[in-house]
């Protein structure tokens, strides 16, 4: 099981949920240190050659927020602030294309070379988030629909509601459960 929050549609979507509680009164940062970026990055074959530092950490996390923003706005069909664009610009300026190295031994599959710096890797997902947002798959972006979530998710199939059935589905069904027993019992009392 992983310790990150996944399967929002692409891994710079996932990032976006590496900061959990974004509309509530408490946040719970999934990325608290560079150990945590580092491990964000390997699960999501981003992982640099180099250290991760406080610096880069810093630096991810105002990608995330001006990406989160960025999206936000996307979806809504507003524009996106100038300051968020200039946060993406600055870690597009550090995205180098993946060389492909080889295939993995164990599956045969393709593998890109790792970044060399986590500045690389943030660059990569920049590079992936400006071209979801900015070409076809922009249509496929969606708010979830919790709306204790801030998730935004890539919807292939048009039905999806939640970024997470098994957590913010059953959440909204819950609470659309209790609604309705609470509207019966105050029609019972009315009688």
């Amino acid at each position: 099981m992983t310790e990150f929050r996944t399967g929002y549609g692409t891994a710079w979507l996932d990032l976006l949920a590496s900061l959990t509680g974004r509309y509530l009164e408490t946040t719970r940062e999934l990325l608290p240190d560079p150990e945590a970026a580092r491990r964000w990055l390997a699960e999501h074959d981003l992982e640099p050659v180099a250290p991760v530092t406080e610096a880069d950490l810093e630096a991810l996390r105002a990608l995330r927020e001006a990406v989160h923003r960025t999206a936000a706005a996307t979806v809504r069909g507003d524009r996106p602030t100038d300051s968020d664009l200039a946060t993406i610009d600055r870690a597009l300026a550090d995205d180098r294309p993946g060389r492909l190295a080889g295939s993995a031994a164990d599956t045969g599959r393709l593998v890109v070379s790792r970044p060399r710096t986590a500045a690389e890797a943030a660059g990569r997902l920049a590079r992936h988030a400006v071209d979801d947002m900015s070409g076809p798959r922009r249509e496929l972006l969606r708010f979830c629909g919790d709306s204790d979530c801030a998730g935004i998710f890539l919807d292939h199939t048009g039905r999806r509601r939640w970024c997470a059935d098994e957590r913010c589905g059953v959440r909204a069904r819950v609470r659309a459960h209790r609604a309705r027993r609470e509207g019966q019992r105050h029609q019972e009392r009315g009688r």
